[in-house]
């Protein structure tokens, strides 16, 4: 069964992912096995053959790469997660920023925490509580909530000087944004954890302001400010998280869900000056779309060329070419080239990453 239930997705499904898992074990001299019971799931497992590394060696290249973010050197977060490996995971994370991290399997035993150190000093630099969606508990959450409120009266976050911020953590925001909007919690973040959005949790949370973050976004505004984007996919959901990401950054946006759809847009002329396409899309998928715009651009720019057009018609352009760019989940180097095969410009991953999109939109529209 499925979780995705759009068309594209009834059908849809390659394996991909455990194929390229297969690769990797291989590469790394293992093998890789499962077990299934009808019903209940499947549980994989795998051996490889890793070197010792140089002592010394690995806390090197974290110091490397790891962020530096002084100001929340001290602080404290309390993570409610029933799945220790995930949890492990999340602090992580939060270490390698320099957050100390206290760990609970529920909320109930989360307010059990928060009543035992009320009184003391383990709770002056508690700055973030997060909830993983599979622990949330609507009972206890308002009982959490006050907890965390009252903290602030008995003196307990003199620190921050406001009480601790709550965060969800959950498959997609959409799942929980009606707690937020409710006001039970502070912030909603996507699953998996990124770093970029827990920095920005913490800013957030001691009242971090003008100054630079982990990101670019005010130089992400000047390259897409008043840009007409047309983003293409039969997912809604995901329809709408590329149509908020973009509209962040000032970019207007046009959604269609499907690939004939994207031809109609995208037929010169038009005012589009970029396209987002997915790839795996029913009856048209986006590489075929692709191929079938470039064709539509050449047989324009060969009348343009030609002198066929009024007068006026082609002075938008000299030479239609609209940069297409594709959103994947799927980043190996056999469907990049497939990408560049069936003439789209780049790739950018599912969800957006910042950074990434930056990069990839800045060689289309310049600097700004």
């Amino acid at each position: 069964m499925q979780a995705d239930s759009s068309t594209s997705r009834t059908y849809g499904g390659t394996g991909i992912g455990l194929s390229i898992s297969k690769r990797l074990v291989d590469l790394m001299g293992g093998e890789i096995g499962f077990f299934s019971e009808p019903g209940r799931g499947s549980t994989f497992s795998f051996t490889a053959a890793f070197t010792r590394g140089e002592e010394g060696s690995l806390e090197h290249k974290w110091k490397q790469y790891d962020p530096a973010f002084p100001e929340f050197r001290g602080l404290r977060a309390l993570v409610i997660d029933d799945k220790s490996i995930r949890a492990v995971v999340t602090k992580y994370h939060l270490q390698r920023l320099g957050i100390c991290v206290n760990i609970t399997s529920t909320m109930h035993s989360a307010c059990s925490y928060l009543s035992n150190y009320s009184n003391t000093s383990a709770l002056e630099h508690l700055a973030v509580v997060f909830v993983d969606q599979d622990s949330w508990d609507k009972e206890t959450s308002l009982t959490l909530s006050n907890m965390l409120k009252e903290l602030r009266t008995n003196g307990s976050t003199t620190t921050l000087g406001k009480p601790p911020k709550i965060c969800l953590l959950c498959m997609s925001f959409m799942e929980k944004d009606d707690l937020k909007s409710a006001g039970i919690v502070d912030h909603v973040l996507t699953k998996p954890v990124r770093l970029s959005g827990l920095i920005t949790c913490f800013q957030e949370a001691i009242g971090y302001q003008n100054k630079k973050r982990v990101t670019q976004p005010s130089t992400l505004g000047s390259l897409l400010t008043g840009k007409h984007i047309l983003v293409v996919d039969d997912n809604n959901v995901n329809r709408r998280v590329a149509e908020g990401a973009l509209k962040k950054y000032g970019a207007i946006v046009t959604c269609v869900d499907s690939g004939k759809a994207a031809l109609t847009h995208l037929n010169p002329p038009h005012n589009f000056d970029a396209c987002f396409m997915d790839l795996q899309m029913p009856e048209m998928d986006g590489f075929e779309a692709t191929r079938q715009i470039r064709n539509l651009e050449n047989k324009y720019n060969e009348k343009v060329d030609s002198g066929a057009l009024l007068p006026g018609m082609s002075a938008r352009v000299a030479h239609w070419h609209t940069p297409i760019l594709a959103m994947t989940a799927d980043v190996i180097q056999a469907t990049n080239e497939e990408c560049m095969k069936c003439g789209m410009d780049d790739y950018v991953s599912k969800p957006f990453e910042k950074g990434q999109l930056y990069s990839t939109v800045a060689r289309f529209f310049g600097s700004g």
